[in-house]
């Protein structure tokens, strides 16, 4: 098996199975690999020892919201961002650090925020 690497990972915590392969689609026209997972238990399964650069997270999730992984994983270097239906502007004080997108959000869209963001310019 080939290690990834990392400076190319992106953690996509995406509940609908379609938007996660249109991301991670989109993600790899742009030379990223994704980590997708539909849940937190999955992305903390999926992660292990793993640091993706980038993670574009759902905020709300059958398992709970993603406010304390997105906070471990800029901790961690990681560069965040929260995408929500609903109330993405509603996160709280403390999370300056996470992008936010609105749903719907074209996952090209995504994909350009983490090339700028990871690389310094889209591609």
């Amino acid at each position: 098996m080939v290690e990834a690497d990392s400076r190319r990972l992106v953690l996509v915590l995406e509940d609908s199975v379609l938007v996660a392969l249109a991301v991670e689609a989109a993600l790899a026209d742009y030379g990223f690999e994704a980590i997708v997972a539909g849940s937190l238990a999955a992305a903390d399964e999926r992660l292990g020892r793993l640091r993706p650069v980038a993670a574009l997270l759902d905020l709300h999730l059958p398992d709970g919201n993603a406010l304390a992984l997105a906070a471990r994983l800029n901790a961690q270097g990681c560069k965040v961002a929260l995408c929500s239906g609903v109330d993405v502007d509603m996160v709280p004080p403390g999370f300056e650090f996470a992008a936010r997108f609105r749903k719907p959000v074209a996952a090209d869209e995504l994909a350009r925020w983490v090339a700028a963001t990871v690389t310094g310019s889209a591609p």
